[in-house]
């Protein structure tokens, strides 16, 4: 069971983590979409553990708060998976350091807190484990927010930032230019609106919106792609496209098993 100690931070992950790195990477790359949510609460120690043991990177989403704290969180409110109606850029951290979160009928029992990036972070870099970290629209009201995450990705080797916010991710270019900015896209998505943003390194999309002509389209603009919401039974893994770089899924195992070379 997760220990929590001063201030919401975590303890059982720092002391029980520390065993040898895991091999990640596989080629396309594979992310665990929020952790292994298919098979712990999403954005947790839990799903971040599991994903470890799984051997595969892990997207996660940031928030911020109103006093500058950022959390790992998906929704820019917490009632979802709290019941407590607050947006988080409008709150100062000690207002909502003690929720628990959880599926409904659950939260009482439940031992999940909201993770701090910060210690995510520091994890990940000893156990060598590979984020995807997607920047919410709680960093593009808060005046600092770029520069306060900026300066905790120092230190850290593999890692990509991405956004549905173009603007937000040529703020973070500009403050950390060697790191890989990827634009999450919409439906609609014209690949000719990439010629001017020269800030984007790579181009995130859903598998509804996968296709050659897209797909050879942003390769043509120097472009890395990576696709989300696979859940392993896909027709398009048994022929993935050569200029896919990464996959992001709930289900990692069966992404893993269904890109397995034949014996």
């Amino acid at each position: 069971m997760l220990e929590w100690g001063p201030n919401g931070t975590i303890q059982w992950a720092f002391e029980n983590t520390r065993s040898e790195s895991v091999v990640l990477m596989e080629n396309p790359a594979i992310y665990s979409h929020r952790g292994a949510s298919a098979y712990a609460l999403e954005n947790t120690w839990s799903a971040f553990c599991k994903a470890c043991e799984l051997s595969v990177g892990i997207e996660l989403d940031l928030q911020i708060t109103n006093d500058g704290v950022i959390l790992v969180f998906h929704d820019d409110n917490l009632k979802r998976l709290s019941g407590r109606n607050l947006n988080i850029a409008d709150v100062d951290y000690d207002k909502i350091k003690d929720t628990r979160i959880g599926k409904r009928g659950r939260r009482k029992l439940s031992d999940h807190r909201i993770p701090l990036a910060y210690e995510v972070f520091h994890w990940a870099k000893e156990k060598a484990v590979p984020l995807n970290i997607e920047m919410k629209e709680s960093f593009s009201v808060h005046p600092d927010g770029a520069e306060i995450l900026a300066a905790m990705l120092e230190g850290l080797d593999d890692v990509h930032l991405s956004s549905f916010n173009a603007e937000l991710l040529k703020k973070m270019k500009k403050l950390k230019p060697d790191i890989e900015t990827a634009l999450v896209i919409k439906k609609n998505f014209s690949a000719a609106r990439m010629d001017d943003m020269h800030w984007i390194d790579s181009v995130h999309l859903h598998k509804r919106l996968y296709s050659e002509n897209l797909l050879n389209s942003l390769k043509s603009l120097g472009k890395k792609v990576r696709i989300y919401g696979l859940a392993g039974t896909e027709r398009i893994l048994d022929q993935l496209s050569p200029v896919v770089a990464g996959v992001i899924t709930d289900y990692p195992d069966r992404i893993k098993e269904k890109m397995r070379p034949p014996v």
